[in-house]
C-alpha cells in the first residue's frame, strides 16, 4: 500500500520561510517609528557633519636589477613589502613629525601628542592597489592641507625605504666580505696541512688538480716510461725478498686495485648489473658457452649466405648475431682473466665505465706503482737486481697467471699495518677538508659578488626602487559630505528596523497558521478555519414550550395559552399521560413552530403551525377539536427520546421541553448560511474525521481552548450544525462552560428558567427524578444550555450527576458536542475530559500562544485529545488583542 511521506519538501520549506518573513508586516508600525527616528537622527548628523576631502598618491614598486640572491618572485616581494610600508607609514614618530610640521589637530595636540597621532591614524590610508602599486591617502577638512600632507607622507615613505635598503645592502656586503676572508684562510690551512702530510709521506701524491708542483704521472707508452713487461721482468728477476715494508704492501694493494679497474673497464662482463663469476670453473664454463655461441652464429651466417646476398636483411641480422656472440666471448674471456687474477667483483666506489682520459690516468698510475714497487724491492734487496726467475712476481704478472696476491710473511709487524691504516685515513681526511673548504669558498665568493651588486645598486638607486607614479592631487569633490552621511544613516536605520522586526517575529510564539502547529510537534492539526466576516448577532427568539415540560412548581413562560390548560394541565381530548402518541416530536419529526403571533400576515395561526410541523403521524387524535396553540403542545409534550433497538425504560430519560421555530428564516442555521466556502469545507473535513473516530457508535466531543476569546463556542455551535446537516445524525449541543455560558446567546435563544442544564442537575442532586429536558432547534439538532450568561448552579459541573447525564445523553444521540471551558486557570476542562470521548483543542490564529497550547495539551494529556483546530486564520498575519464585553472576552465569531 502506498504511503505519503511526512517529510517536508524543499518547496514547502521555502513557502514556510516566506510565510514567516511575511509576518514582519505585523510590526510595520514599530518599524516605521524606528525608521522615522533614525532618519531624523541621520538628518541631524548630516547637518552637523563637516565636509572631508581626500587626496591620494600612488607609489610604484619596480625591480630593475636581479642579483639572484632573492628566490622570491616580484609579486611575493611586493606583497611582503606592503605590510612593511604600512607599518612604516603609521609609525608614531612619522606621524608626530607631520603633525608638528603642519600644525594639525591643535586641540588634541595641546592635550597630548599621543591623542593627535591617534586621530591622524584614523585619517591616514594605505592600500595595495595591485601587485606592485600602493596608494597613500589622507583626509582633512581643508583640501590643500590634505594634498600637502599626502605628498609629505609619500616622500617620507620613499626616503625611509631607500635608506633602509641601502643600509641593509651595505651591512650584507660587509658581512660577506668577512666571511670570504675567513673561507680563504680555511682553504689555505687545509692546503698547508695536506702539503705537510705529502711532504712527510711521499708515497701519497697530489691529485691532478691539487697542485702545479705535483709530479705528473706518465702514461704507458710515453717516451722515457718503461714498458710494463720490462718492469715485470725487472721485478721478477729481483732477489726474493719478503715484503715486510708496510709501504710496499700498500703499493701492491693499490696496484691490484688499478689492475682490476683496467680489466673491468676493458671487460663487458664487468658492466653495471652483471656480476663476475665466483670461481674459475664457472668462468671457464661461461667461456665455453660463448665459444659455442660464436660457432653456431657463424654457421647460421654461412647458411644464410648460401641462399641470399650479404646485403639481405636476414644476412645482416645473422652478422649482428655473430658480432654479439663474439662480444660475449670477449666478455667471458675477460671475466676468466679477472677471476684467475683473484678479482670477483668491481671495487666499490669506482666508476665502472672508463673514459679514455680515465683509462690513461689508470695506466700511468699502474706504471708509477710498478716503478715504486721495483724501487722498494731493490732497496730491500741491498741494491742488487734479482737474479733468475726465483724472485717474487709482480701483482700484475701474478694476476695474469691466475694467482692471487701473495700474503705478507707471517712475521709482519702488526704495528706497521696499523700505521698504514692511519696514514690512509689521515690522507683521505685532509683531502676531504680541502675539498669542503674550496666548496665553501666558492659559495661565499658568489654571495659576496651578489652583495656587492646589491650594495652598488642601492647606492645608485637602481635595484629595487619605489617611485611616485601619481603625485598627490588637489581634491575637487568632498570624500564624505552631508548627503553621504544621511544616506548611510538611512541605510543603517532601514536594516536596523528590519532586524528588530525580524527578531520580534522569531521571538514571538503566537500561532498564525498550520505550520506553527506542525512545528510544535504536539497534537495534530485537524482543520484550519478561515477568518469569517463580521455579521450582526442572530435575532432573539422565544422558545415554543412543549406539553408536560414544566416541572411542578416551576414558573411558566408568562401567560396560560388562551382557551387551553397550562403547562401542568392536560390538553383537551387527551387521555392523561398515557401512551406516547406516534406523531410526537422526536428525531423523525419537525420541531414545533413559533407562536401564532409570529405567523405571516394573511395566514391562519393553525395553518402556519400545521405547515411548520409534520403532524401526519399524530394518528388517533381529533385535530378538529384542537385550537392552534394546543395542537403542537399535544404532540410535543408527550414525546420522549427512544433509540430504535435500544433498551426500554419505565419513563423517558430525555424529553423535548421546547422547540425553536423561525418561519421567517432558517433559525440557528443562519450561522452557516453566511459562512464562506473554505469555512464550510474545514467544518466538513472536521466532521469527516469525527465520523471516522465514531465508527458507528455514539461519540461525545468536547470543544475546549487554552484560554478565553479563542472562538471555541462559535466553533462548537457550527460543528454541531455541520454534524446534523441534512439530518445525517442526531446531535445534541451542550453548554459545558457553566462558569460563563454562551451557547444560548450565540444561537439567539430565549430559554425558560427550568430549561437550565445546571438547574436540572441541581434538581437531580436534590433527589428529584425527571427526564433531562432539551430544546429542539431542528429535527436532528437539540440544545441543552443555560438561559442567561450566568449558570444558576455552576458547581453542578463537578457532581457525579454531570457524568451520569453525559452517559444518558450519549445513549440518545449520535453526537454530543460539549462547549467546554478554557483549560488553563481551572480544572473544569479535566472534568469535561472525563465525561467525553474526545477533546478538540481550539486555538485562535494571531492570538493563542504556542506555550499556552503546549501547556493545555500537557494538562489534558494525550489520552483523549483528537487534535487542534486553528480558528480565525487570516490571509495575512495580524496582531490581535483580547477585548472583553460585559466582563467576558469577545472575539468568538469563529
Amino acid at each position: 500500500m502506498a504511503s505519503l511521506s511526512t517529510e517536508s519538501t524543499p518547496r514547502e520549506r521555502l513557502d514556510r520561510a516566506i510565510s514567516v518573513l511575511g509576518r514582519v508586516r505585523m510590526y510595520w508600525r514599530g518599524a516605521a517609528a524606528m525608521m522615522a527616528v533614525g532618519l531624523a537622527i541621520s538628518f541631524a548628523l548630516a547637518l552637523a557633519t563637516k565636509r572631508v576631502w581626500r587626496s591620494e598618491a600612488t607609489i610604484l614598486y619596480r625591480d630593475t636589477i636581479q642579483t639572484g640572491r632573492d628566490l622570491q618572485s616580484s609579486t611575493a616581494r611586493a606583497a611582503r613589502l606592503g605590510s612593511k610600508l604600512k607599518d612604516a607609514l603609521t609609525a608614531r614618530g612619522t606621524l608626530a613629525g607631520v603633525v608638528e610640521a603642519f600644525g594639525l589637530y591643535p586641540e588634541k595636540t595641546a592635550r597630548s601628542m599621543v591623542e593627535a597621532v591617534e586621530e591622524m591614524k584614523n585619517h591616514v590610508g594605505f592600500r595595495a592597489q595591485s601587485s606592485d602599486t600602493y596608494v597613500v591617502s589622507f583626509t582633512h577638512d581643508d583640501p590643500h592641507v590634505a594634498q600637502q600632507v599626502a605628498a609629505r607622507l609619500t616622500q617620507i615613505l620613499l626616503d625611509d625605504y631607500r635608506r633602509d635598503s641601502l643600509g641593509t645592502a651595505t651591512m650584507t656586503r660587509d658581512f660577506l666580505r668577512e666571511e670570504l676572508a675567513e673561507a680563504s684562510s680555511k682553504v689555505d690551512a687545509a692546503s698547508r696541512a695536506l702539503a705537510t702530510f705529502l711532504a712527510r709521506n711521499p708515497q701519497f701524491q697530489w691529485g691532478l688538480n691539487d697542485s702545479p708542483y705535483a709530479p705528473a704521472p706518465q702514461p704507458l707508452g710515453s717516451p722515457g716510461a718503461p714498458a710494463p713487461a720490462a718492469l715485470a721482468r725487472a721485478l721478477s728477476s729481483a732477489q726474493p725478498v719478503r715484503p715486510v715494508d708496510p709501504q710496499l704492501a700498500a703499493l701492491e694493494r693499490q696496484l691490484a686495485r688499478v689492475e682490476a679497474l683496467l680489466g673491468a673497464g676493458r671487460s663487458p662482463a664487468a658492466a653495471p648489473g652483471r656480476p663476475l663469476p665466483q670461481s674459475v670453473v664457472e668462468a671457464q664454463r661461461a667461456r665455453s658457452a660463448a665459444v659455442a655461441a660464436v660457432a653456431a652464429a657463424e654457421a647460421a651466417l654461412a647458411e644464410k649466405l648460401t641462399t641470399v646476398t650479404p646485403i639481405h636483411p636476414d644476412a645482416v641480422a645473422a652478422k649482428r648475431r655473430v658480432e654479439a656472440a663474439k662480444s660475449q666471448l670477449t666478455a667471458a674471456e675477460s671475466a676468466l682473466g679477472l677471476v684467475r687474477a683473484g678479482v670477483t667483483e668491481a671495487p666499490a666506489g669506482e666508476a665502472r665505465a672508463l673514459t679514455p682520459s680515465r683509462r690513461a690516468a689508470l695506466a700511468a698510475e699502474r706504471t708509477a706503482l710498478l716503478r715504486q714497487i721495483a724501487g722498494l724491492r731493490a732497496r730491500a734487496g741491498g741494491g742488487r737486481a734479482p737474479a733468475g726467475g726465483e724472485g717474487p712476481r709482480a701483482p700484475a704478472e701474478s694476476a695474469a697467471r691466475g694467482e692471487g696476491p701473495r700474503a705478507p710473511p707471517s712475521a709482519a709487524d702488526g704495528g706497521a699495518e696499523e700505521r698504514v691504516i692511519e696514514l690512509e685515513t689521515e690522507w683521505h681526511r685532509l683531502r676531504l677538508d680541502l675539498e669542503r673548504a674550496r666548496e665553501y669558498l666558492k659559495t661565499v665568493q658568489a654571495n659576496e659578488r651578489a652583495a656587492d651588486l646589491s650594495a652598488d645598486a642601492a647606492e645608485n638607486k637602481s635595484e629595487t626602487e619605489l617611485d611616485v607614479l601619481d603625485q598627490a592631487y588637489l581634491p575637487s569633490r568632498p570624500d564624505r559630505g552631508r548627503g553621504r552621511v544621511f544616506f548611510a544613516g538611512a541605510a543603517v536605520t532601514f536594516f536596523f528596523a528590519l532586524g528588530v522586526a525580524g527578531a520580534r517575529v522569531l521571538l514571538n510564539d503566537t500561532l498564525y497558521d498550520g505550520g506553527d502547529i506542525h512545528a510544535l510537534g504536539g497534537p495534530a492539526l485537524l482543520a484550519a478555519m478561515p477568518e469569517l466576516p463580521a455579521r450582526p448577532p442572530l435575532r432573539e427568539r422565544t422558545i415554543v414550550p412543549a406539553y408536560y415540560a414544566e416541572p411542578p412548581g416551576a414558573s411558566g413562560y408568562g401567560t396560560e395559552p388562551p382557551g387551553g390548560p397550562g403547562y401542568g394541565a392536560e390538553p383537551p381530548g387527551a387521555a392523561g399521560p398515557g401512551p406516547e402518541p406516534p406523531g410526537g416530536l422526536g428525531h423523525d419529526a419537525e420541531p414545533p413552530g413559533a407562536p401564532a403571533e409570529a405567523a405571516p400576515a394573511g395566514a391562519a395561526p393553525e395553518d402556519t403551525l400545521r405547515d411548520s410541523l409534520d403532524l401526519g403521524d399524530c394518528e388517533g387524535v381529533d385535530r378538529s377539536s384542537w385550537s392552534a396553540p394546543e395542537a403542537p403542545l399535544a404532540c410535543v409534550g408527550v414525546r420522549s427520546f427512544a433509540r430504535a433497538g435500544g433498551p426500554a425504560f419505565d419513563g423517558p430519560e430525555v424529553e423535548i421541553i421546547g422547540a425553536d421555530l423561525d418561519p421567517e428564516g432558517h433559525g440557528v442555521f443562519e450561522l452557516l448560511r453566511g459562512a464562506p466556502a473554505p469555512a464550510l469545507a474545514a467544518l466538513r473535513v472536521l466532521r469527516h474525521r469525527l465520523d471516522q473516530r465514531r465508527a458507528g457508535e455514539p461519540l461525545a466531543v468536547a470543544v475546549v481552548s487554552p484560554g478565553r476569546a479563542e472562538g471555541k463556542t462559535a466553533l462548537a455551535v457550527r460543528l454541531a450544525m455541520t454534524l446534523a446537516e441534512a439530518e445525517r445524525a442526531r446531535v445534541l449541543l451542550v453548554d459545558g462552560h457553566l462558569a460563563c455560558p454562551r451557547v444560548a446567546a450565540t444561537l439567539g435563544l430565549r430559554l425558560p428558567a427550568h430549561a437550565s442544564f445546571s438547574e436540572q442537575l441541581r434538581r437531580r442532586m436534590a433527589g428529584e427524578i425527571r427526564p433531562l429536558g432539551v430544546i429542539a432547534v431542528s429535527q436532528s439538532l437539540s440544545v441543552l444550555a443555560e438561559p442567561s450568561h450566568e449558570a444558576s448552579y455552576p458547581a453542578a459541573l463537578h457532581s457525579v450527576h454531570f457524568e451520569a447525564a453525559m452517559r444518558t445523553l450519549r445513549r440518545y444521540h449520535d453526537y454530543v458536542v460539549i462547549d467546554g471551558p478554557p483549560v488553563l486557570g481551572s480544572g473544569d476542562a479535566n472534568v469535561i475530559e472525563d465525561a467525553s470521548d474526545g477533546i478538540v483543542l481550539v486555538a485562535r490564529a494571531s492570538l493563542t500562544r504556542a506555550s499556552s497550547l503546549t501547556r493545555a495539551a500537557e494538562q489534558l494529556g494525550d489520552r483523549r485529545i483528537l487534535g487542534v483546530v486553528l480558528n480565525d486564520v487570516a490571509p495575512r498575519p495580524v496582531a490581535r488583542k483580547r477585548v472583553c464585553i460585559d466582563g467576558e472576552p469577545a472575539g468568538q465569531s469563529v
